[in-house]
C-alpha cells in the first residue's frame, strides 16, 4: 500500500521568490507539519522561527498519485514550470518514492528544508535548499545544495554555511507587514554586509514584491 503524505495545499503557477530560482516560474507543493514549531499562534514567539509567516496546520492525506495530478491541473500543460516542495518541514514526509514519481514531470524541484532531517536519494534536477533552525536536540543534518540563511535571526549558521562547498544566499527577516519599514530596513541592511564581506548572494522575497502568493 502506498503511503499517504499530509498536503496542506498544492498552488500556483506562481514565481519562486527565494534563494536560487528566485524569479523562477513554478508550482508549489506545501507539506503540512513542522518540527520547528507546531503552528499555533499563541506558541510562535518561543518557536525556534518566531518569523515563520507560513500556514502549515491541517491538509489532507493524499498518495503520491494524487498529488502529481493536482500539480499537473495546476501546470495546464505549461512545460517550463518547476516545483517547490515546502512546508512546514518537508523532509518528515518526502521520501524516494514521492521523489522518483514527481521528478520526470518537472525541470528542477527544490526543496526547502530546515535541515534537521536527512534527504533521500535524488536525481540531479532535485536540490536541497537549507534555511536553517535552531531546534532544541535536533542538529542540522542534511547535505544543502545550496543554503539561504535568514538574517539576523540564522547568522550563527553563516560560517558553517560559508564553509560548505554549496552557495550562500542572505535573506532578510521580514516582519509581518512587510518588505518595510526600519526593522526590515536594518535586516537588509546587514544582509548586504554580510554579502560584500562573503561574496553571497541576496535574496529578497521577490514574490512579496509582485504581489504573488
Amino acid at each position: 500500500m502506498r503511503p499517504a503524505y499530509q498536503v496542506k495545499t498544492c498552488f500556483g503557477p506562481t514565481i519562486q521568490g527565494e534563494g536560487p530560482r528566485q524569479g523562477a516560474p513554478c508550482v508549489f507543493l506545501r507539506l503540512a507539519g513542522c518540527n520547528a514549531w507546531d503552528g499555533r499562534s499563541e506558541t510562535r514567539a518561543e518557536s525556534a522561527c518566531p518569523y515563520c509567516d507560513t500556514d502549515f496546520r491541517g491538509g489532507e492525506p493524499l498518495d503520491a498519485a494524487a498529488i502529481l495530478q493536482r500539480l499537473r491541473e495546476l501546470c495546464q500543460g505549461r512545460s517550463g514550470l518547476g516545483l517547490v516542495i515546502s512546508g512546514g518541514e518537508p523532509l518528515l514526509q518526502v521520501d524516494e518514492e514521492l521523489i522518483a514519481l514527481l521528478a520526470p514531470h518537472f525541470p528542477w524541484i527544490d526543496i526547502e528544508t530546515n535541515g534537521t532531517r536527512p534527504a533521500p536519494p535524488r536525481p540531479p534536477q532535485v536540490q536541497v535548499v537549507c534555511s536553517p533552525k535552531a531546534v532544541p536536540g535536533q542538529p542540522l543534518v542534511v547535505v544543502p545544495d545550496a543554503w539561504k540563511i535568514l538574517i539576523p535571526a540564522q547568522e550563527q549558521f553563516l560560517a558553517q554555511a560559508l564553509e560548505s562547498p554549496a552557495p550562500v544566499w542572505l535573506q532578510p527577516v521580514c516582519p509581518d507587514h512587510g518588505p518595510s519599514g526600519p526593522a526590515y530596513a536594518a535586516n537588509l541592511a546587514r544582509c548586504l554586509d554580510l554579502a560584500y564581506r562573503h561574496g553571497c548572494r541576496i535574496s529578497i522575497q521577490a514574490h512579496k514584491y509582485l504581489g504573488v502568493e
